[in-house]
């Protein structure tokens, strides 16, 4: 006779508040939890982004930025955290900040690849922002100099270091300087 395999249980979005609180990224990836531990030079990166896209919203009231903190329960039941997002004031449940996790996809997902990533799923999360709703997405890849930029629309374009980020239709007007962030 045999044996019953036993299937791994898949993990949920309320699963993720149980996980240990050790300065650790989490992520709900198709059921699995991702772990993102991120270095001092990522982090830096992320931080310098945040602010210029932070004074450019000071001006230009649209909504809000964040920071890897977040989290955010995609349609598809993933839960991503990505470096640095946007989401526009129209998503935002009667003009307030939820307490859990956002119950949509951000406007722009901002993912800084760090050495220890893994491309095949950095490209994975790429796709899932997309296919979720999210708008606008950077890859900045630190060691290249360069981001990648994915659109909604399936059209993609690489900046290097001496171009600029463009927030596009998704935070108009929005431009900084790749290489003032690296």
């Amino acid at each position: 006779m045999a044996t019953p395999v036993l299937e791994a249980k898949k993990l949920t979005a309320e699963d993720l508040y149980d996980v240990p609180r050790d300065g650790r990224k989490y992520e709900l990836i198709e059921g699995e939890l991702i772990v993102s531990p991120a270095g001092v030079k990522h982090e830096g990166i992320a931080s310098r982004l945040v602010v210029r896209v932070g004074v450019y919203l000071m001006s230009n009231n649209l909504g809000e930025v964040y920071t890897s903190s977040i989290g955010f329960q995609l349609p598809s039941g993933d839960v991503v955290s990505p470096d640095v997002s946007f989401i526009s004031a129209a998503k935002l449940p009667n003009g307030l900040e939820p307490e859990g996790f956002g119950q949509f996809a951000p406007d722009l997902a901002v993912e800084i690849i760090s050495p220890s990533d893994s491309m095949t799923v950095v490209e994975d999360k790429v796709e899932i922002y997309l296919k979720n709703g999210t708008q606008l997405v950077w890859l900045i890849n630190r060691k290249l100099r360069r981001a990648t930029v994915y659109r909604a629309d399936g059209t993609v374009s690489v900046i290097r270091a001496e171009g600029r980020l463009d927030g596009e239709a998704v935070l108009p007007g929005f431009t900084c300087a790749l290489a003032e962030i690296l």
